[in-house]
């Protein structure tokens, strides 16, 4: 009986990220600070410009992972038809895990699953600095390299 309500609340999210996906080209301004960290609550909206891109979504608590829905779209000029249209990325990260997101421009976003799938930090900026902290997050057997035989 659950999954319905939960199914119905993914739903109406997935479309407001939609909807919210395109205020960014229709007013033409800035999301803020070209680089930082914000720390998100599940279901607060979660929206970013990096580089030609604009990310808008959210996440939930199930089963103690953290089940992000995000909708990403090339920026335009408002003035033009909008000919692009958005792609939806579903993820599901165990707390700790990190998730990135690369623009062409070297602009990036870092999800990070939080303690117990409570909360969802993420990092934005350079491509480069946020690659090497998601590497800083694996664990020590991932980052040795050991022959396979």
């Amino acid at each position: 009986m659950l999954r319905k309500p939960i199914g119905i609340s993914i739903f109406a999210g997935t479309v407001a990220a939609s909807l919210w996906a395109l205020a960014p080209a229709a007013s033409g301004g800035s999301l803020g600070p070209t680089e930082g960290q914000t720390q998100y609550l599940p279901i607060q909206s979660i929206s970013y410009e990096f580089g030609s891109k604009f990310m808008s979504g959210y996440f939930v608590q199930e089963a103690a992972t953290c089940s992000v829905a995000l909708m990403i779209i090339e920026k335009s000029d408002p003035e033009a038809e909008l000919t692009a249209t958005a792609t939806r990325v579903r993820l599901v990260l165990n707390p700790g895990q990190i998730a990135g997101l690369d623009s062409e421009e070297g602009y990036s976003v870092n999800l990070t699953c939080g303690e117990s799938a409570k909360t969802m930090l993420v990092d934005f900026g350079n491509r480069e600095k946020l690659m090497a902290l998601q590497a800083l997050a694996l664990p020590d057997d991932l980052t040795t390299s050991s022959p396979v035989h």
